[in-house]
């Protein structure tokens, strides 16, 4: 589609073209200035508190509204947050009853002395509250406004807390809206998206309990904020920086004008050019303390944190990421920063504060990232996200890669995104959080995708010029808000570049990059230099410059540069020696999908392959090859005796070009075959997912096969549907046509296969659900088509047949509910299925008894023909499926059958290391009423009621890539014993009998 990137462009052009151009000079950002005092009643958990905010408007603009935001409202029920989770599935904060949820109520407030009501916009969402202003604010004027409010955090933490003494209050108080070239950003807070607030200068005066630990934004000019009695290393002396402030803090009283009960304490923080104020209070906390150049490092943890989070390691790791963010982009412009160890999991970033779940270096990187992008370059977090989530990502990628050489993060990122990208699942970067498909949407294109925007800058840029562009983006905007036109601007001036496409198509588009070799021409000059012209055809939309290289593997050779614009572009170089062969971006960082025709052609295209030899258990993929894989085959069945053969598959990036070839002969037999099965090699071909076939969320199949008596093919069509690549709903449909025909009977079991053949077609739709305890999937599957009667020997096409129409359908559903922790699983099963035909069906579309049917058998050569490694006389395997009875013999069906399967599953083990991944028993019984056809009734119904039970070892196996779920069942109890799989031990009703399985039960 030729005009998509001309339509993005323009995007790019509306989206940023107004504020391009536009230096600092033409910037403008209100003046507000918070002096708080609040008292903490523990018991309750409520934080009561007065707030007087000094608001200048510096706007050319004059305002009739004042709006502050209350985010604890957002983690009750009735909250926008609460509704988004209900449509999502979640269950966080839409239960909560009193007193476990938050508020954040106003009890009184006034404006310049004058008292008014707020108003709440969003109701019942209460996030934001708006006050109309006694008299407009001419640009220039100020408000003095008045606002007393009680606060409590949820039990269920999430970005604010509380858990018995222990407060996270990262949300507490009113917070000013921001008011900046596009009007007043009052916007609810949702799951997905964080926050916006004014620079301001905080005067914060706290009245706790006498030993309350607390670590906050700003200094601690007044108080003790119990450092000195919780800290690790009594020779330390902990360094409050008093005079940070001193000389405007001398300006209010602060605690001096409060009455402060005994057993309590005043605490009093200052902070200027910040624009929020967070705490996180815990007489537990063990208090550490580092510097990195001016800037004081405090770290508060629990006594149970001191081998992960004491002994300097944290303070360490916080200094580390202040020095790698100096370097990156400038001086840390504030006194200090604390780490605390809060309640909730992940991390959360304030000014001059994060509080963080963990202490890995790579989270304290991430978040430590966020006091430059966030805090100090402080973007719009609900609209443009990516320019702190992915941002902070890309600088935390970055560090790993300069501090560890072996350390290379792009890979396994860009093909997560490609992935998204190519089922169709991505969104722009660049959006309003709410207006994602969902949460996991939101957080895969903001902190993901938007990690890779930035690498594909520096890519574009080179890594001189994207340090230049970061340092230069620091100096100009820091202390300021930013958007995607502030970097876009430095990015441009340092790198003298046109980045507009660039920009428009990653952060307002989600194209698909696909860039082709064509003609290569080489000719020597006189020189004895060598001229090579290279023609770059643009197939996708996305356009992003791309290099001319070298082709193999290593290091490769960079030789030019295209565009990555034009459709179609010859690139010009010259060398002093001749070329060799040569591949677009050989490096692979252009993002594009397709690098199968990124290299110079070979006549013999197979040459192009990485060729490997298959292990079977570890199926590798490449990005810019077909991997070809080739093994020998070996197995065993009556007729062909030992089977040897070789097997070639094929992939893709693990999903497209999916081929395989099996060719096998065997060897030796205890049965003669004809002249015709004598002479010829078995073979079974199958082409899935080819390229020019790629349909988001969807693959294709076309199979072939002469095999150990059998000739058949099928065509068929999968595709998924689901509202989210997170989705724990999921449809899967599949249609297939197929054909089947007996060629040689001495291959079959002729209990479960008849000389004959179908030609079918088949529509089979599966759902599946998960909940937090429980697995649900069902399964149907319908279809007709005609039945034919070979004979003699089968599908000789100058015999005559007999030919009958017949249709088949199936059904099940199935249930596993787990306790909590997993300890126990119960598992439940319903099926049915019948057959409809004037003649009874012939074996092989019978509805099975005891589980998967003969086609469905057919695809595992361990039990695919009489005699097989797993269909021996001494052995008992459970093929599972149809009925599922798993105490019948293979080769019982009929017409219909409906029938229930239950378990009770203990878990005894579980573990992420290691080949025995999970280990457990299991209760078992199955029940059945069968067509007569099937297993004769005893009193000439036409209605057979069957029967088992038992109990038996599961084992959940990984080897190599593959999980192997091994399963050894006793069905000790069987109502028609005759018909029992393992009859060795005897026929009555309850014997000895066991089997086993590689295949889950159901």
């Amino acid at each position: 589609m030729t005009w998509l990137p001309a339509l993005l462009g323009a995007v790019a052009s509306a989206s940023v073209g107004p504020l391009v151009g536009a230096d600092t000079a033409a910037y403008w950002q209100q003046d507000v200035r918070y002096e708080v005092v609040a008292r903490l009643d523990e018991a309750t958990g409520v934080l009561s508190g007065r707030a007087r905010i000094r608001y200048t408007n510096r706007s050319p603009d004059t305002l009739g509204d004042f709006y502050v935001h209350l985010y604890l409202n957002a983690f009750r029920p009735g909250s926008r947050w609460a509704d988004r989770d209900s449509i999502e599935g979640q269950r966080r904060f839409n239960d909560l009853v009193d007193p476990d949820y938050a508020f954040e109520r106003i009890r009184y407030s006034s404006i310049n002395g004058v008292a008014v009501q707020p108003e709440f916009p969003y109701a019942p969402d209460s996030t934001i509250a708006r006050f109309r202003l006694p008299t407009p604010l001419p640009p220039g004027g100020g408000l003095d406004v008045v606002i007393e409010w009680d606060a409590r955090p949820s039990t269920v933490p999430r970005r604010q807390g509380r858990e018995g003494r222990r407060f996270d209050f990262a949300q507490w108080y009113p917070r000013v809206v921001v008011y900046d070239r596009l009007g007043w950003q009052a916007h609810p807070l949702y799951p997905a998206g964080e926050f916006y607030g004014e620079f301001a200068t905080y005067d914060v005066t706290l009245d706790l309990e006498e030993d309350q630990v607390i670590g906050a934004t700003g200094v601690p000019v007044e108080g003790d904020p119990g450092w000195e009695r919780r800290k690790a290393d009594p020779r330390v002396t902990v360094d409050l920086q008093r005079d940070w402030y001193a000389e405007r803090a001398q300006r209010n009283a602060g605690c001096r004008a409060l009455a402060i009960d005994q057993g309590r304490k005043c605490v009093r923080f200052y902070a200027e050019d910040v624009h929020h104020f967070a705490m996180s209070l815990n007489p537990e906390y063990v208090y550490e303390e580092g510097r990195f150049n001016d800037v004081v490092v405090r770290v508060l943890y629990l006594p149970d944190d001191r081998a992960q989070w004491g002994n300097g390691v944290v303070v360490a790791r916080t200094a580390e990421a202040l020095r790698w963010l100096d370097e990156l982009f400038g001086p840390f412009p504030w006194p200090q920063l604390t780490n605390v160890h809060r309640i909730e999991g992940g991390g959360t970033e304030f000014p001059m504060m994060v509080m963080n779940g963990g202490a890995s270096l790579g989270l304290i990187l991430h978040e430590v990232g966020h006091n430059y992008l966030m805090g100090i370059l402080a973007n719009n977090e609900w609209k443009e996200g990516f320019l702190d989530e992915g941002f902070s990502s890309f600088q935390t990628a970055w560090y790993f890669e300069e501090r560890f050489p072996d350390f290379d993060g792009y890979p396994g990122l860009e093909r997560f995104v490609l992935d998204q990208d190519l089922d169709g699942w991505s969104e722009p970067v660049s959006m309003v959080s709410e207006d994602y498909r969902d949460f996991a949407t939101y957080g895969t294109m903001v902190y993901t995708k938007g990690q890779l925007f930035f690498h594909q800058l520096r890519y574009i840029v080179g890594d001189e010029v994207m340090r230049a562009i970061l340092r230069e983006y620091y100096t100009r905007w820091k202390l300021k808000h930013v958007t995607e036109s502030s970097l876009l601007e430095v990015a441009e001036t340092e790198s003298g570049r046109d980045l507009r496409t660039f920009f428009g198509q990653w952060l307002h588009g989600a194209p698909v990059y696909d860039y082709a070799m064509g003609k290569v021409t080489r000719r020597e000059a006189a020189d004895g230099s060598w001229e090579t012209s290279v023609e770059v055809r643009r197939l996708g939309d996305g356009m992003i410059p791309v290099e001319i290289g070298s082709a193999a593997d290593g290091a490769p050779i960079i030789y030019a540069r295209s565009s990555g614009r034009p459709e179609r572009e010859v690139v010009r170089f010259r060398t002093t020696e001749r070329p060799g062969r040569l591949m677009l971006d050989p490096e692979l960082r252009t993002h594009d999908w397709n690098y199968l025709n990124n290299r110079e052609r070979r006549f013999l295209t197979f040459l192009n392959d990485a060729w490997r030899f298959d292990i079977y258990v570890h199926e590798p993929s490449r990005r810019d090859r077909l991997v070809s894989s080739i093994a020998p085959t070996v197995w065993y069945n009556e007729a062909g005796g030992l089977t040897v053969g070789t097997r070639v598959r094929s992939n893709y990036l693990g999903r497209y070009e999916r081929h395989e070839m099996w060719l096998a002969r065997g060897l030796t037999g205890d049965d003669p075959t004809t002249e015709r099965d004598d002479a010829w090699f078995d073979f079974r071909l199958r082409l899935s997912n080819p390229m020019w076939l790629r349909t988001p969320r969807s693959a294709q199949s076309l199979e072939a096969w002469v095999l150990e008596g059998r000739t058949g093919a099928e065509v068929a069509w999968e595709w998924e549907r689901r509202t989210s690549f997170a989705s724990p709903n999921v449809r899967r449909d599949r249609l297939t046509a197929t054909w089947m025909v007996t060629r040689n009977m001495t291959f079959l079991d002729r209990a479960q296969w008849e000389n004959g053949g179908t030609g079918e077609i088949t529509h089979t739709a599966g759902w599946e659900r998960s909940t937090q305890n429980a697995q649900w999937r069902m399964k149907i599957a319908y279809g007709g088509g005609i039945a034919y009667a070979a004979r003699d020997l089968g599908a000789r096409f100058e015999r005559r047949y007999d030919v009958e129409p017949f249709g088949r359908a199936t059904g099940s559903a199935a249930v596993r509910w787990s306790t909590a922790g997993g300890a126990w699983t119960l598992g439940a099963r319903v099926f049915g299925g019948g057959y409809l035909g004037e003649s009874v069906p012939l074996a092989q579309r019978a509805i099975p008894v005891d589980g998967a049917d003969a086609y469905e058998r057919f695809g595992n050569p361990l039990i695919r023909s009489r005699g097989a490694a797993f269909v021996r006389p001494e052995f008992f395997y459970h093929a599972p499926g149809n009925g599922n009875l798993r105490g019948y013999t293979p080769g019982l069906g009929g017409r219909w059958l409906t029938s229930i399967n239950l378990e009770v599953e203990r878990v005894l083990r579980r573990s992420n290391r290691g080949p025995l991944r999970t280990a457990s028993v299991v209760i078992f019984g199955d029940g059945a009423l069968a067509d007569s056809l099937a297993v004769p009734s005893t009193g000439g119904a036409a209605v057979t009621p069957l029967l088992d039970a038992g109990a038996g070892l599961r084992l959940g196996l990984r080897i190599g890539d593959v999980d192997v779920p091994l399963r050894v069942e006793f069905p000790f109890v069987v109502s028609r014993p005759q018909y029992a799989h393992n009859r060795r031990q005897g026929t009555e009703t309850i014997e000895f009998r066991w089997l086993m399985s590689l295949e889950r039960s159901f």
